[in-house]
């Protein structure tokens, strides 16, 4: 072999061997953006999940306001304005807040009384949250009761 064609082979293996050096680079660096993709979406689903619990517990919070503020109405034939109800269990870390307002209308004679009661329930100690948290979840019932 000639010595220009032995400087030709030398110069060709050197630029292919900086080529595999780069493609070894790209393909670490979209292994590395792929894997911190797979853990970002992990981290949402999670997020949502527990938003999705939070959501059930504070829906049950607000039924058991409710249910609370109709058997006082329908029972005790009590309409409290504002009332906060100790919840237990689960449900400890939510706050219900009951209100009942009383409308009385005469009935052929019977005076007939229309309770409309709002429970709201929330992962706070105040409900509603002027500034709620990334993990702030809130739900309202209404529940009209005639007696």
């Amino acid at each position: 072999m000639s010595g220009a064609a032995e400087n030709f082979a030398t110069a060709r293996v050197t630029r292919e061997r900086g080529f595999t050096l780069v493609s070894a680079i790209f393909l670490v660096v979209m292994l590395a953006l792929l894997s911190a993709y797979l853990v970002n979406l992990r981290v949402y689903q999670d997020t949502e999940i527990t938003l999705d619990a939070l959501a059930t517990r504070a829906y049950a919070a607000a039924r058991s306001g409710a249910e609370w503020g109709a058997y006082n109405s329908l029972r005790n034939n009590t309409c409290a304005a504002s009332t906060t109800v100790a919840l237990g269990g689960m449900l400890s870390a939510f706050t219900a807040i009951v209100t009942c307002t009383r409308n009385s209308f005469n009935e052929a004679g019977s005076t007939v009384n229309v309770d409309t009661i709002v429970a709201t329930a929330c992962n706070s100690a105040t409900c509603p949250q002027a500034t709620p948290g990334p993990l702030y979840v809130e739900r309202q019932i209404t529940v009209t009761v005639s007696k």
